[in-house]
């Protein structure tokens, strides 16, 4: 029996159901192992950078038991994590955790769950692409140093729990600069003035703008000019100087991206990113799409004659050539766009999925997809220039221009969202049906109109918006863009007021902007990018791992440097014989003004007292009472548990192991029941 071992219970479910009984299909649950969380191995320092691993949590170890038990009885063992580089390090750490040696895996990649892609690639292995763990490998180093050095003294110089991060505190800064630009912004009053005319048929008018004159980012002020102005508009003899009319066409948009469906997804189905990548997570598993972390707006051969087949069947026009697009400079283009593969459901079913998110994701999804490759659609575009002569020393000149639709093409299928949607519409002009003139005929207006217009400050981001600013600005990519935005939800650092879509920072997330920016690298733009665009260059081979994570550690020291007196806990060698670790001085949060030490060898011995500022003994341990009996099996390290009593005589169990402590269950004594708690 061969083992194929994917990520998700539900993709195991799924594949394990068309490869049959010679086969059996596991889940790793994601990642097996992470970094050591505490210790001096928890950290990545030079001068090697060395990263320690470790199964951290209980659940993973049992998978890990159970995953080396599948192997062993397996004739062969295929590593089917997803086709990215966080797939490929999880595949490196399955065989770390297995036994296997990395150029001899039997590494299988599909960008769909179907029965023939899958059997496809299990026929095809390749060898792990250590290129791909590298990368990733780094970006985790990144990630932790930034984290482990910085958020203590982030949090010192607050005076509160904080957190600093590579891609989230330049995500942050985005947010906390666009929201101070807001409040400083102060809105200018300007006009301008319409001339309404007759149309083609009866009943129908038409606009033309005054061409006022000013410069750009100028804005016209004179308010009696502008109503005397729109009074006299009736009676000026306004002549035809240019006219035209001619066809403009607009392509639809390509198929979707990582990045484009969580914008369009996130404000058509008014739910945030996360949700969204959830909801293709789902829809991928079962089968119902291609990969949805792909950066190439590009489908692959049978892709297009999937889509292009579908489109006939259901009577829809289809271009002559299927489209291409240009994907972005730093696109990593190994996988297609995001399309349906029609295995489960046909081309003519508008939605899958289990749940209303998932397919209203599916019919976005499958309407774009199809909509790419379907004929432009095509506006008849007329416009004119009328000249009223002079008025007030002023140049009586109007514009006008006005597109009416005249072949759908692929919007018959699909209707683009658009920014400001989510906020109930932004202000949309009206359709001016202008009619077709010819140069030298005399106009009439019917009436003149002053606008009274007012600058508007910059829009909050909202979910939708904040990811295309990371993509322009190179920040993260787009796989991380819901993290990122969740990690700035649980930290606290912005947050939404009632239903409305619009982000705004908290003053703990203005309070670590104003400490980081200016002191750190990491919190510039440009510095994040430069250290994405290191990644891709690890990604494709040319690129020094050891370099990029020494840049990045001499960045993060200059900024430590930078700190007030005080932020930066002083280290030194800890006093406990045989521990080795590095101790630090802090003060206590419940006590202000006691002090203790902690050691970063925390699995030596506990906290040490302060000696007029300088580490004393550990801390007398409490005598520990003895267990009266034997209790449940501890839920964490399934050891027994021992029963004790309080001082008021009451039965509880705890786990000498984990230290945790339950009162029995109310219903059967020998169970556990809640956790402990004085009572």
């Amino acid at each position: 029996m061969n083992l194929l071992i994917v990520e998700s219970p539900t993709k195991a479910k799924h594949i394990q159901h068309f490869l049959g009984s010679d086969w059996q299909v596991k889940a790793s649950l994601g990642h097996v192992r992470d970094l050591e969380k505490s210790g001096d191995k928890s950290h990545v320092r030079p001068p090697d950078f060395k990263m320690n691993y470790a199964v951290n949590d209980a659940k993973h170890k049992d998978i890990v038991a159970g995953l080396k038990s599948a192997a062993r009885n397996a004739s062969a063992v295929y590593l089917a994590t997803d086709p990215d580089r966080e797939g490929e390090a999880i595949s490196w750490h399955l065989c770390q955790v297995l036994g296997i040696k990395s150029a001899e895996a039997r590494r299988v990649t599909y960008q769909e769950v179907t029965e023939s892609a899958v059997k496809k690639a299990i026929a095809n292995p390749r060898a792990l692409n250590m290129k791909l763990v590298a990368a990733q490998e780094v970006r985790r180093g990144l990630d932790r140093m930034v984290g482990w050095e910085v958020s203590g003294p982030l949090s010192n110089l607050i005076h509160t729990k904080a957190s600093a991060g590579r891609v989230q505190t330049p995500a942050l800064r985005l947010i906390v600069e666009r929201e101070r630009a807001i409040q400083a912004f102060k809105p200018r009053s300007y006009f301008q003035v319409i001339a309404h005319l007759p149309g083609s048929t009866p009943g129908t008018t038409w606009r033309a703008l005054w061409q006022d004159g000013t410069k750009e980012g100028k804005y016209f002020q004179d308010k009696a000019l502008a109503a005397a102005l729109a009074a006299a508009i009736p009676s000026l003899p306004l002549t035809v100087t240019q006219a035209d009319s001619k066809p403009t066409r607009k392509a639809p948009a390509p198929p979707f991206t990582t990045s484009t469906l969580q914008m369009d997804g996130s404000r058509a189905l008014k739910c945030g990113a996360e949700d969204v990548m959830k909801a293709a997570q789902s829809l991928f598993e079962d089968g119902h799409i291609t990969y949805h972390r792909t950066d190439s707006p590009n489908l692959s051969e049978e892709g297009e004659t999937l889509l292009r087949n579908a489109l006939q069947s259901a009577g829809l026009p289809i271009i002559g050539q299927p489209r291409r697009w240009k994907a972005k400079g730093d696109a990593q283009e190994a996988h297609e766009a995001i399309r349906p593969t029609f295995d489960k459901v046909p081309p003519s079913a508008e939605v899958a999925g289990e749940d209303a998110i998932q397919q209203a994701l599916y019919a976005l999804i499958r309407k774009r997809a199809m909509a790419s490759q379907m004929p432009d659609a095509v506006y008849q575009q007329t416009s004119c220039t009328l000249n009223g002569g002079t008025f007030q020393n002023r140049p009586a000149i109007f514009r006008a221009v006005g597109s009416i639709l005249t072949d759908p093409g692929w919007r018959t299928l699909y209707m683009e969202t658009e920014e400001g949607e989510e906020e109930g519409g932004a202000e949309k002009e009206a359709a001016n049906p202008v009619p077709v003139l010819q140069v030298g005929v005399r106009a009439q207006a019917e009436r003149g109109e002053v606008l009274n217009k007012s600058t508007k400050a910059p829009p909050r981001f909202t979910e939708a918006t904040l990811i295309k600013a990371l993509e322009d600005h190179g920040v993260g990519r787009p796989s991380t863009y819901a993290s990122i935005i969740k990690v700035l939800y649980s930290r606290e650092y912005m947050q939404r007021k009632g239903k409305a879509s619009a982000l705004y920072p908290t003053a703990t997330g203005e309070s670590v902007i104003d400490a980081l920016v200016g002191r750190f690298a990491f919190a510039d733009l440009d510095w994040t990018r430069e250290m994405e665009d290191g990644l891709d260059q690890i990604t494709n081979g040319v690129g020094n791992a050891r370099g990029l994570l020494q840049q990045a550690w001499d960045a993060i020291q200059q900024g430590l440097a930078g700190m007030p007196a005080g932020a930066v806990a002083e280290t030194e060698q800890c006093p406990v014989d045989d521990c080795g670790g590095q101790v630090k001085r802090l003060e206590s949060t419940k006590k202000p003004g006691s002090f203790f030490w902690a050691c970063s060898n925390r699995d030596k011995h506990g906290l040490l007292q302060d000696d007029e500022g300088h580490p004393g003994l550990p801390f007398a341990d409490r005598p520990q009472a003895e267990s009266q009996g034997t209790g449940p099996q501890c839920p964490k390290c399934k050891q027994a548990t021992g029963q004790f009593t309080t001082s008021t005589s009451k039965i509880y169990f705890r786990c000498q192991k984990c230290s945790g402590a339950w009162w029995p269950d109310k219903e059967n004594a020998q169970a556990l029941g809640t956790k402990w708690k004085k009572q």
